[in-house]
């Protein structure tokens, strides 16, 4: 996709419109083909096609120069128009506005005017902590105090030392924690060199705490826990994951740091630990097997889940709609563990909510959820009818290909659950047919191994007393498959061959 491209698409409503207030204020002629393009680009989407954009706005396909000028001359003004209509949303944005006026006014021997917005930059770079953009203000100072006698030089030179220092200790903070997020994605393992690194980032967030404001170890925390948090996701070490979550909420809540202002970090850090732990309990669920079932990580994780749920609430439900899918996606997954039939409640409030606000974008959450607890319960039937519901929705359609497969195997699973062997002889043709172009890819081995087994067990008297097929089924548990695999699984592969299995 062509940079234009990205910058157009992700455009909001508001800047779409500010870009045509924009447009139409430099705008010289009716007939503008650079609104034209833009118009162009947003219809077409995913489907974008530069030549026939040449061809709709009459350039010369043998020489496109004018059409990559007026190409670059759209991206200029769509970054002027973000700059306008966001410079005073932002502090960050603010503050370099209020540096480039220094330099604007400088050029210009404005020199009383160049020292109004450099005491407003100051102030702006202490109150937000950009201690780096604060070290350009410091400098323009000094270089200003050769122009006017009431700046005093030294006092800025003094004050450049010491921000000098912090900035010092932020780049080493920054590259101790380059260090460890190269070393985290490369390796599977928190090791005991990692763990140093860790001490040493610990230690220079202390020693840069002393140095600035009481607040600025809260921001330095947060930045931390946001680059390990991502790495241990990345990586599905969730042990990892809950410890660092449990222990970075711990201290901001000791420090009493949580507030409005960051209270989307709070409902993040509920979110994570919630799900590390049912993420946890799953993975000792798979390795122990069901009658082994320790409730310990499933209930822990639905405290986390119901905190959440009452921290939505704050400050006038701020954040309400972005995390009332993961409260109740986390309500579902422990239950659906625990309470198999107390699962299928949390899905009917959940969509309950969900027609009142007459929004139907989670309903292929939900039906597919419901198929699967359907399936845990032994309704097959029902479960069946959920999964209609969810290959009729518009989502189905555009949905993922590669999880299609999974869903359509899991309704193999279940067909064969139902004992309806004649559906269940014309949907493995039908399925065989429509994940062809699939089956030679590796990610996809265990899926098809899935299908034919599946076909096996169906074309004999009793699959238990067939050797062949527990042969095959022995095999197919043994084998090595990465844990990250089953997440997409809607029904555990591991667990039904287990059931499959003669004891």
């Amino acid at each position: 996709m062509d940079i234009i491209n990205q910058i157009i698409e992700k455009l909001s409503k508001e800047e779409i419109r500010n870009f045509k207030l924009f447009y139409g204020r430099s705008a010289s002629s009716e007939d503008r083909k650079d609104l034209a393009l833009f118009n162009y680009i947003r219809a077409s989407g995913d489907k974008f096609d530069e030549q026939k954009a040449i061809k709709k706005l009459d350039y010369n396909l043998e020489n496109k120069n004018n059409y990559y000028r007026l190409k670059n001359r759209l991206i200029e003004d769509i970054g002027d128009s973000l700059l306008l209509l966001h410079t005073h949303k932002n502090e960050l944005y603010e503050l370099l506005q209020f540096v480039q006026l220094f330099y604007i006014y400088y050029s210009r021997n404005l020199y009383k005017t160049c020292l109004f917005y450099l005491r407003k930059a100051e102030r702006l770079a202490n109150s937000i902590e950009n201690y780096e953009l604060l070290d350009v203000v410091y400098a323009n100072f000094i270089r200003l105090s050769a122009n006017m006698i009431e700046i005093e030089p030294s006092v800025y030179i003094e004050k450049r030392s010491s921000n000098a220092v912090i900035i010092g200790n932020l780049r080493e903070l920054d590259d101790i924690l380059a260090t460890l997020s190269y070393r985290l994605k490369v390796s599977q393992n928190f090791g005991s060199q990692d763990k140093d690194l860790l001490k040493q980032l610990q230690g220079k967030v202390k020693d840069i705490s002393k140095r600035t404001t009481s607040g600025f170890g809260k921001n330095l925390e947060a930045r931390i826990y946001h680059a390990l948090s991502k790495i241990f996701l990345q990586q599905h070490n969730y042990p990892a994951l809950e410890k660092l979550v449990k222990e970075s909420y711990q201290k901001f809540e000791k420090e009493k740091w949580f507030d409005k202002s960051n209270h989307e970090l709070k409902l993040q850090m509920l979110t994570y630990c919630a799900n590390a732990l049912y993420k946890i309990g799953s993975e000792k669920l798979q390795r122990d097997g069901y009658q082994k079932l320790e409730g310990e990580k499933f209930n822990e994780s639905l405290e986390y889940a119901e905190k959440l749920g009452e921290e939505i609430q704050a400050y006038g439900k701020l954040h309400y709609e972005k995390y009332l899918f993961f409260y109740y996606n986390a309500r579902y997954l422990n239950y659906s563990v625990l309470d198999p039939q107390h699962a299928l409640k949390v899905l009917d409030e959940f969509e309950r909510e969900m027609r009142k606000k007459e929004n139907t974008y989670y309903d292929f959450f939900i039906y597919l959820n419901r198929a699967a607890t359907l399936y845990d319960i032994g309704r097959y039937k029902d479960s069946l009818k959920s999964l209609v519901r969810l290959y009729i929705n518009d989502s189905y359609e555009k949905a993922d290909k590669s999880f299609k497969l999974k869903i359509e195997v899991c309704e193999l699973i279940i067909t064969f659950e139902s004992s309806d062997n004649e559906t269940l002889q014309y949907r493995l043709a039908q399925v065989k047919k429509a994940f062809a172009s699939l089956k030679s890819e590796p990610q996809f081995k265990r899926d098809f191994e899935i299908i034919q087994l599946i076909e096996d067990m169906s074309q004999v008297a009793d699959y238990k007393r067939d050797d062949k097929i527990q042969k095959k089924i022995g095999q197919m548990l043994k084998a090595k498959f990465d844990a990250a695999e089953t997440d997409a699984e809607i029904i555990k592969y591991q667990r039904w061959l287990g059931e499959k299995l003669k004891k």
